[in-house]
C-alpha cells in the first residue's frame, strides 16, 4: 500500500506548488512526529507566527489558535487527486485519533450545528465559517485543547484535515465561559506552499530554521 511503503512523498511534494492541485499528505517524518506517544510537537503550544515545527511539519498561528495543517485533498485541475488518496487521509486521521487517545483519553466530537452563547459556541462557530464538517476534541491540559478537524467533503472524503491546538475552554465543557469574539481558523494549503517557499528561499541565504530551532537558541 502506498501509504505503508511511503518513500517517495518528500517535502517538496507535500508542500511545492503542484500540491495546490494535487493533494498532499504530511511526509513520514511529519507524520511520525505528530503521532509520538509522549505528546504535542514541541513548539506547538509557544508558536506565535507561521512557521515549522521540523522541516516536515507546518503551523499556522491564528489569534489563540494554533493549526497543525496535516493533510490536502488538492484543488481542481490537472492533477487533481494524484498526490494523495482519501484512504491515506483516512488512515492518517485514525492514526491521530488513536494519539490524542493516547494523550488525553476518549474524544468528545463537537457538536457543530449547536446554538450556543460561550466559548464552545465561538469556536464551533467560527469552525462553521472555516467549512469544517467533523472536530473531534480533547482536553489536552487544564489550559489547553486540542482538536482533530475534518474540512469539506469530495465523495465522503474530507478535502483538509488539520489539528487545532486551542484554549481549553474552547472544548471542555466543565472549563467552558462566555462567548469569545473574534476567532478566525480561516486558512488554506496556499498558505503551507507559501511557508515552503520561504523557507526554500531562506536556504539559500542560511537564514533557515525551525521554531524549534529557534525556541533552544534562545534558551541558549
Amino acid at each position: 500500500m502506498r501509504y505503508d511503503m511511503d518513500v517517495t512523498r518528500d517535502d517538496a511534494s507535500a508542500f511545492g506548488p503542484a500540491s495546490l492541485a494535487e493533494g498532499a499528505l504530511l511526509p513520514y517524518e511529519g507524520r511520525t512526529l505528530m503521532t509520538r506517544p509522549d505528546g504535542l510537537p514541541a513548539g506547538a503550544l509557544e508558536a506565535a507566527e507561521d512557521g515549522w515545527l521540523s522541516p516536515s511539519n507546518p503551523i499556522l498561528v491564528r489569534g489563540e489558535a494554533r493549526i497543525l495543517p496535516l493533510a490536502w485533498r488538492g484543488g481542481e485541475g490537472a492533477g487533481h487527486g494524484a498526490g494523495v488518496t482519501p484512504e491515506e487521509i483516512s488512515a492518517f486521521a485514525s492514526q491521530m485519533q488513536a494519539a490524542g487517545m493516547h494523550w488525553a483519553g476518549n474524544w468528545r466530537v463537537l457538536d457543530l450545528a449547536a446554538d450556543r452563547s460561550d466559548s464552545i459556541g465561538s469556536y464551533t462557530e467560527a469552525l462553521r465559517s472555516a467549512g469544517a464538517t467533523r472536530a473531534d476534541c480533547w482536553t489536552y491540559s487544564d489550559r489547553t485543547g486540542i482538536a482533530l478537524v475534518w474540512s469539506g467533503a469530495e465523495e465522503e472524503a474530507p478535502v483538509s484535515l488539520a489539528l487545532h491546538v486551542v484554549p481549553s475552554a474552547w472544548v471542555s465543557e466543565p472549563r467552558a465561559t462566555k462567548a469569545v469574539r473574534g476567532i478566525d481558523l480561516r486558512w488554506s494549503w496556499a498558505d503551507v506552499v507559501r511557508l515552503y517557499s520561504e523557507r526554500s528561499h531562506a536556504s539559500t541565504t542560511g537564514t533557515a530554521g525551525s521554531l524549534t530551532q529557534a525556541n533552544e537558541e534562545g534558551r541558549g
